[in-house]
């Protein structure tokens, strides 16, 4: 399953953007609306997990960690990415005075059943340390993607 999801993922459309000044020179401006290729994990974070979620699944781990700032789009992807192909997934979240409801992108994440720990942005600033930590097995993402 996860192969076909990732390998297909929906097409995305070319959208004509009309503007007088484009149309005064002739132009046709297209833009490709990779905003669209998944309801949850759209665009460059769709692009950026899929081959670390392939070579996750090929290694045969069941558990992502990753990292992320309190408003990081790469924790909500991971988070929802993980539930839709059956992985446990945990976020390492720079600043321990935040909470699960601090904001809506951790409040999504832990909704897509991840785990969030808090760490000080100190402690954050040693990564291999905290994945150490915090995995047992797990298939390390970058932070941000690749």
């Amino acid at each position: 399953m996860i192969d076909v999801f990732l390998q297909n993922p929906n097409p995305t459309p070319l959208q004509l953007i009309e503007d007088p000044v484009l149309e005064q020179f002739g132009v046709q401006f297209f833009l490709k609306r990779d905003d669209l290729i998944h309801t949850e994990i759209a665009g460059n974070k769709f692009r950026k997990l899929k081959y670390n979620l392939l070579n996750a699944r090929q290694l045969g781990h069941s558990e992502l960690v990753t990292f992320g700032g309190a408003f990081s789009n790469h924790i909500a992807a991971t988070a929802a990415a993980g539930r839709l192909l059956g992985f446990q997934t945990v976020g390492i979240i720079r600043g321990d005075e935040l909470t699960e409801t601090s904001n809506n992108t951790l409040k999504l994440a832990a909704d897509n059943g991840m785990k969030l720990i808090f760490v000080s942005r100190t402690d954050y600033q040693n990564k291999e340390l905290l994945a150490e930590k915090y995995s047992t097995g797990a298939y390390i993402l970058p932070e941000g993607g690749t």
